[in-house]
């Protein structure tokens, strides 16, 4: 047995000293506990041998007949003194008293499975010995065992967390032997989600799996658990992806229930979109979704299963440019899910609505609050885009608060929003009500919401509407909740007509919607001569997200590389897996006859700085649509290389638009396929073409607005006052 350590542990507060229970024992020998106490006050003092035989005199001086009752005397003892170290944190010395405490009990799987949570956080190196030992008695029990479920969870967190990817394989067999004795519990199944639904909160997607399969492993057909297990086998992509299908496909198989299959079907689509699946299942499964959501709005459905689908509607951009129908859709589920929050949480929101009632303060009387939700205060493009505003904010004119509904342990990004915004960054992990209660408290005038409908919390939180302002931007689109009264765009980003069929007031901001000061840029990892391109090749670029790829699109692209002589196609897309992104290209380059070794499918970069980096290779980049690039087309614009985009009618299909139009580019901007294919060939041909859209998109560094984050601070403060204004004014 290892000793304890050099220096006197203070006793806690029940023990005397060892020379007291010593004179104790000399005056009542019969007096069992002093015994017990004593060996206690021996092993604090790191005498183990000692101890080990004070406590073995009552069983050789006085016989065995009340043996078990001094057994369980002892062992009471020693539970609470180690559990009285564990609270002073004086981890090494209950982990030494409850080695003890084995020796008496070795079948105490409590107090084995604790054993082997100090093992860790002592780094001891004997985990897995403890881990094999706990399986064999697990094994060999012939009576049910009463199993602390909080702790069989802390001890698989701990074993699974250093290496979530490739488990030891003793961790399995250890999962696998409790299984059978968990199968009982009421209690379980709700600590592993819980634990799933954190670590995927926190980005940690693969040990939320691990967690999600056990809890699956003891109830495989609950829905609850499959929802968990495909967002974070989605998040990590390539073939997570694939197995994210399965899950998808079992969920809708088990559940009839409308609302549960929009759910299935949500996940389902974007399973098949990012990983370049089946075009064929992809539409049929897009026509089964949207019909869905339209049968919901038309029954105008009121169950409380609706809140799951609270931030579902996003594929409707994804998959065609027709905002005059979806938006309704989108407006009208909105709709019905705020009905419902209202309902659900009516104490809640009167109280809100009470402070909305009292008298409202004029811009002169105290800085207003304004504050900014989202899941993506991370490295994210949400995270980067937000940045430059919130960092140029007058501090001085206005309050402002930081609610992160995502903690992202190491994040560079997260780690500099809480740097700048100290106590005025908030997190909250579990609880909306408890983030919306926070937001009322903080008296928020101006809610900013940068999520939109990527986020069932930031979409929950707008239904409630803890401020009496509440505003959209960034994100996907605007979110269609009555309680949300402004959606931020500009003069390009949306038609004048957009107005008919939003619900959201349009605030067009006079010049974009977005300012930023640039990006960092790092060392590029490719180059022609890697890629095997001759330095007179003409490269073409499409770096987009499998969600956004459709075979029409990529048809016009493989027509703009079949009519220039002596270009090349440089393809990669986010969480693809790469050889997926080639199958589904391939077949429609050669329907186009275009020959295949014109193109070249590319890794995903490492990080975003080498990304931008290696984007200086291409000559022109072609847009995705009916959904376009947003920061990708930030990025490209800010590396000087010419784009050749499709406009189109929604929110999406006009990103790539304003930006050019705000950095004084026209060229490259298409209104149809025709003219998308024209400009693309034109581009590609013209060699002084290009490098006069490059001369411009250089000098606009020093003039467009899309470059000035301290301008565009500004602009969007100067909308805030005059949003406040017009509240005031209304009552």
């Amino acid at each position: 047995m290892t000793t304890l350590l050099d220096n006197h542990i203070a006793l806690t507060h029940e023990l005397l000293s060892i020379e007291q229970y010593e004179q104790n024992i000399t005056d009542n020998s019969t007096e069992i506990t002093n015994y017990w106490y004593l060996g206690l006050a021996l092993l604090l003092e790191g005498k183990e041998e000692e101890a080990q035989i004070t406590w073995m005199t009552p069983f050789l001086e006085f016989g065995e007949e009340e043996s078990e009752q001094w057994l369980q005397q002892l062992t009471d003892i020693l539970l609470s003194a180690a559990q009285q170290q564990e609270a002073n944190e004086n981890y090494q010395l209950a982990w030494v008293i409850r080695q003890h405490l084995r020796e008496f009990f070795p079948n105490d799987i409590n107090n084995f499975l604790k054993i082997i949570i100090l093992t860790i956080d002592l780094n001891i190196p004997d985990l897995e010995n403890n881990v094999n030992q706990l399986i064999e008695i697990i094994s060999q029990l012939t009576e049910e065992p009463v199993i602390d479920e909080q702790l069989f969870v802390q001890a698989i967190e701990k074993l699974v967390h250093p290496n979530p990817v490739t488990p030891p394989a003793y961790i399995n067999q250890l999962v696998e032997v409790f299984r059978p004795h968990l199968f009982k519990s009421e209690s379980i199944l709700e600590l592993l989600t819980e634990k799933a639904e954190s670590y995927y909160r926190s980005s940690e997607y693969h040990v939320a799996i691990f967690f999600t399969k056990v809890a699956l492993s003891l109830e495989p057909d609950n829905l609850d658990c499959i929802i968990k297990i495909m967002a974070p086998l989605q998040r990590l992509g390539g073939d997570y992806i694939k197995e994210s299908i399965y899950w998808a496909e079992k969920y809708l198989a088990l559940t009839k229930e409308p609302i549960d299959q929009i759910v299935g079907t949500h996940y389902l689509l974007e399973a098949l979109l990012t990983s370049c699946g089946s075009w064929k299942h992809s539409i049929e499964t897009y026509q089964k979704y949207k019909r869905r959501l339209s049968e919901v709005v038309n029954n105008k459905a009121q169950s409380e299963s609706l809140l799951k689908i609270l931030p579902i509607c996003s594929f409707l951009l994804y998959m065609e440019d027709n905002p005059r129908e979806n938006r309704l859709i989108r407006n009208g589920v909105a709709a019905l899910c705020q009905q419902l929050v209202w309902k659900k949480f009516s104490e809640n929101i009167t109280n809100y609505q009470k402070r909305f009632n009292s008298p409202r303060l004029s811009l002169s009387e105290r800085p207003l609050r304004i504050g900014y939700l989202s899941e993506c205060f991370r490295s994210h493009s949400v995270g980067f885009l937000a940045w430059w505003l919130l960092k140029h904010h007058n501090r001085q004119q206005f309050d402002v608060f930081l609610y992160s509904l995502t903690e992202k342990f190491y994040d560079p990004q997260q780690q500099a929003y809480k740097r700048e915004f100290g106590d005025r960054f908030h997190l909250e992990k579990f609880s909306m009500l408890a983030m919306a209660d926070k937001m009322n408290q903080d008296e928020i005038d101006i809610l900013v919401d940068l999520d939109s409908i990527t986020s069932h919390s930031s979409c929950a939180i707008l239904a409630l509407k803890p401020a009496p302002i509440q505003v959209t931007w960034l994100g996907y689109d605007a979110t269609g909740f009555p309680t949300v009264d402004y959606f931020i765009a500009d003069n390009y980003v949306l038609p004048e007509s957009a107005q008919d069929y939003y619900h959201e007031k349009i605030w067009r901001l006079p010049q974009n919607y977005i300012g930023i000061d640039g990006f960092a840029v790092g060392i590029p990892t490719i180059s022609r001569e890697s890629l095997d391109i001759p330095n007179d090749g003409i490269i073409y670029f499409s770096g987009q997200t499998g969600l956004k790829r459709n075979p029409h699109n990529i048809q016009l692209q493989m027509q703009i590389i079949k009519q220039v002589p002596n270009s090349y196609f440089l393809l990669k897309s986010y969480r693809s897996n790469h050889q997926d992104l080639k199958d589904f290209i391939t077949p429609i380059a050669e329907a186009e006859g275009v020959d295949l070794e014109c193109l070249r499918f590319l890794p995903s970069a490492p990080s975003e700085i080498e990304h931008r980096a290696n984007l200086a290779i291409a000559d022109i980049v072609l847009d995705t649509y009916p959904y376009n690039g947003a920061t990708t087309t930030l990025e490209t614009l800010w590396m000087g290389i010419p784009l050749v985009t499709r406009v189109g009618e929604q929110f999406a299909a006009r990103n790539s638009y304003t930006m050019m139009m705000n950095v004084g580019v026209e060229e490259g901007i298409a209104w149809t396929d025709e003219e998308y294919v024209e400009w693309g060939v034109r581009l590609g041909k013209d060699e002084t073409l290009r490098q006069q859209v490059t001369w411009k998109l250089r000098q606009s560094r020093q003039t467009s607005p899309l470059w000035n984050g301290k301008q565009f601070a500004r602009e969007m403060e100067n909308a805030y006052e005059q949003m406040w204004q017009r509240y005031v004014e209304q009552k």
